[in-house]
Formats: structure tokens, sequence, C-alpha cells
């Protein structure tokens, strides 16, 4: 069936830069990854409903702002989140989307990476350790942390440029 085969090419080439883009507006990802997922089953409803959208991307991006709107107000009723009277407004969704495409694409090249590469990286990029502390962990030199790291810089660079 060509739209089911559809739906997941468009899962696969964008639920991560939803997800991205849904971090934006709720820091919770349990709720980012509920919020993506509920609005590919939305699409999924239209489509098989006959009415598919004209810009799937835009629809779910839209799907995906609303529904984040919805549960940050219902978390401001409950008091259980601070939120100005327009979020909206606060938040610029073109900004927003394309910041997610850009991460989506950087994590994507990440992935790329070979294993113990990105291992070092994410090491020392997402927990924010120094070359030591990897290098101590991973029982290896801290050169060999320092020339992994750099590589895998070299090589996001390049394919960030490719992309340009």
């Amino acid at each position: 069936m060509k739209r089911q085969a559809d739906i997941d090419d468009l899962f696969r080439r964008y639920y991560k830069q939803m997800c991205l883009y849904a971090l934006h507006y709720l820091d919770n990802h349990d709720e980012v990854e509920d919020v993506v997922q509920e609005s590919f089953v939305s699409l999924w409803g239209k489509i098989q409903a006959g009415g598919v959208p004209e810009n799937s991307v835009a629809y779910l991006a839209a799907c995906v702002r609303n529904r984040c709107i919805d549960r940050l107000r219902k978390k401001r009723a409950l008091n259980m989140v601070p939120m100005p009277e327009d979020v909206a407004e606060t938040i610029t969704d073109s900004a927003a989307l394309d910041r997610s495409a850009e991460e989506a694409r950087l994590w994507k090249a990440i992935d790329t990476l070979p294993p113990g590469r990105r291992k070092m990286l994410l090491m020392h990029r997402r927990e924010g350790l120094k070359y030591t502390e990897i290098a101590v962990r991973l029982g290896v030199s801290e050169g060999t942390v320092r020339n992994q790291i750099s590589r895998a810089l070299k090589t996001l660079r390049e394919i960030k440029r490719e992309k340009s």
C-alpha cells in the first residue's frame, strides 16, 4: 500500500526532527515522544480518511506545536508550570523548525561516526567530561581521546559543508 510506505518514509525522515522541535516547547523526553507519535497517528488517520494534507511535514509540525501548547496550557491550569499568556509568540515556529532540522542533520551525521569515536564525542560534548575523564573511563590514553574527538569534529564540519 503506497500510503503505508509514504507514512513509513515520513516517520523515518522526520521523527527525530519533530522530537527536537517539540523539545523547544517541552522539557520532558517522554512527553515529547508521546506528542510526536500522536501527531504521526493523527496524520495517518487523516491519510486513511482520504484527506491527505498538501504538505505533510507542515501538517506534522503544526500538530506537534499545537499538542505541545495544549500540554503546556494543561500544566499551567494545574499550576505545574509557569507559562506566558501567549506561548506561541515566545517561540517562533520557523526558527524552531529550522533549528530542529539542523539538529536532526547533526544527529544523523553523528550516527555515521565509528562507534568508539561517537561515544567519545558524546561523552565530551553531551556529558561534559574532560579528555582525562573519558580516557580513564574507557581505558585509553588521553591522546587517543583527543585524536578521536578531533577526527569526529572534522568529519562533522565536512558533512556540514557538503550540506550547505
